[in-house]
């Protein structure tokens, strides 16, 4: 039976997986909603009066998303696979009726893809709530609504934005997520300053390596053209290649975040 439970997928293990979760959780869930809708309605009449409630439209309510999108995103990504924190709770949480991969899909789910999913929507909501509110108290606060479909008119009407950049963007969002994400399959303490400290070493090496790379080919003398980077000519072409790659790192980031789930089942 375990055997079963341990390479097989059921979708109504998964569900009750989902359901016992959220019967345990259900407060912290209602409580981290309600403190969301604070913390935002706060941070918007504070941004907002540091501009006299007058300069003030939709480019500001999409510029503070953006922040709050990736801070939030990337702490709450660190916090995936909370059992594995102490030594007891992984072992109650490896002996959950439920397959690897079940787990594996419910962390992915819960955390990345309802987190994408549901926090432009609080956001839009909480936006548009405090808007209203601060605009029947201080009237000069006139383009109070916000709108992503107006930021969105926004971006895609400036430079002939095509799939290639939507998708670099996407693959790009997604990247920092689920780098958070492999660090807290992979690290049981501080998994978020870990992942942090590991991806700047990371970079640092690479960005050296290729330095070192350059000056011992001596590219210099080869006087490519200012507006080419190696083989890219233009920004379709560098937008191509960033899909690629972050597309090739995003599955290596999954495959790595499973691997260590299954060999901590092993």
């Amino acid at each position: 039976m375990i055997m079963q439970t341990t390479n097989s997928f059921s979708l109504q293990r998964f569900f009750m997986l989902f359901r016992q979760s959220f019967r345990i959780n259900k407060k912290i869930i209602g409580i981290t909603v309600a403190g969301f809708f604070g913390i935002v309605f706060i941070l918007l009449f504070l941004f907002q009066s540091k501009s006299d409630f007058t300069h003030w439209d939709n480019n500001d309510y999409m510029g503070t998303f953006i922040f709050l999108f990736f801070i939030l995103g990337i702490v709450y990504s660190s916090l995936s696979f909370p059992d594995f924190r102490s030594k007891e709770k992984s072992i109650a949480y490896l002996m959950l009726p439920a397959s690897a991969s079940e787990k594996y899909i419910f962390e992915f789910v819960t955390r990345i893809v309802a987190f994408v999913l549901l926090m432009p929507l609080l956001f839009w909501l909480t936006a548009n709530i405090e808007g209203a509110v601060i605009h029947h108290w201080v009237p000069g606060l006139e383009d109070y609504k916000f709108s992503f479909g107006k930021a969105l008119d926004k971006f895609y009407s400036v430079g002939g934005k095509t799939v290639w950049d939507t998708l670099s963007i996407i693959l790009g969002c997604l990247f920092i997520f689920l780098a958070a994400f492999t660090g807290a399959s992979h690290f049981s303490k501080s998994p978020l300053m870990k992942t942090l400290f590991t991806f700047s070493l990371l970079c640092g090496g690479s960005f050296l390596y290729v330095y070192l790379l350059s000056k011992g080919l001596n590219i210099d003398q080869y006087n490519l053209p200012d507006d080419r980077i190696l083989f890219i000519s233009n920004g379709h072409e560098e937008a191509k290649l960033f899909t690629l790659a972050a597309s090739v790192i995003n599955i290596s980031l999954l495959a790595i975040s499973w691997f260590r789930l299954k060999e901590k089942e092993a």
